[in-house]
């Protein structure tokens, strides 16, 4: 073969690699926008999950944070989701099955109550939910998610800061103060707080061993 040939092959082959190649890339998976402000895996190191644990997201949605928990306790561990919506809770329990994934129990609740056994996790995360709890209620579900709490397990609250700088919720939005009003009435004390979350309050809370 010619060395003229093969200069000509070797163009034509990086073409066809510079056409094919925008196709492949827009083939990847998109970063979900949320992830940019939610910084999920900072959280999820935040929470202190180990394997084995038994750990519970409360108003868990379609799973956003479930996988992510499941994945930090592995498979020798729990991860109840619980969810009042049906709908909500049945692509979490589509993609459970689909992808054999035994550790993740999805739990349908009521308002109030997870329907979890007592003092029966090693920590628990309640993200963007207790704004839409009626205010009237709120207590009751926090008292119960204490209660499936193990002595010196945590609750980690996230939720949109009052003076955050969107216009998802404003009507609703919680002090921080009245967060805090709320675990110490279900035995619940301060363990860490978090300042990197643009959006939202992030608190760690332990239950007295």
């Amino acid at each position: 073969m010619s060395a003229n040939r093969v200069v000509r092959l070797s163009a034509v082959l990086c073409l066809a690699l510079l056409v094919t190649l925008p196709s492949s890339l827009s083939a990847q998976p998109k970063r979900d926008s949320r992830d940019t402000w939610q910084q999920p895996d900072r959280v999820i190191d935040d929470l202190n999950l180990s394997p084995g644990q038994r750990v519970a997201d409360i108003g868990c949605g379609g799973g956003y944070f479930v996988f992510r928990m499941a994945k930090a306790v592995a498979a020798e561990g729990k991860v109840y989701g619980t969810e009042i919506s049906e709908k909500a809770l049945k692509s979490v329990k589509d993609r459970v099955e689909r992808d054999k994934l035994t550790q993740i129990e999805p739990v349908l609740s009521g308002p109030t109550d997870t329907k979890l056994p007592d003092a029966c996790l090693d920590a628990a995360l309640i993200c963007n939910v207790l704004h839409h709890v009626p205010k009237d209620q709120r207590a009751a579900l926090v008292k119960d998610i204490a209660r499936s709490l193990k002595p010196g397990a945590s609750l980690s609250i996230v939720d949109w800061r009052v003076d955050a700088k969107i216009d998802h919720d404003k009507d609703r939005r919680i002090p921080r103060d009245e967060f805090l009003q709320l675990a110490k009435d279900a035995g619940l004390t301060l363990d860490a707080e978090f300042h990197y979350l643009v959006h939202q309050v992030f608190l760690r809370l332990r239950k007295s061993s």
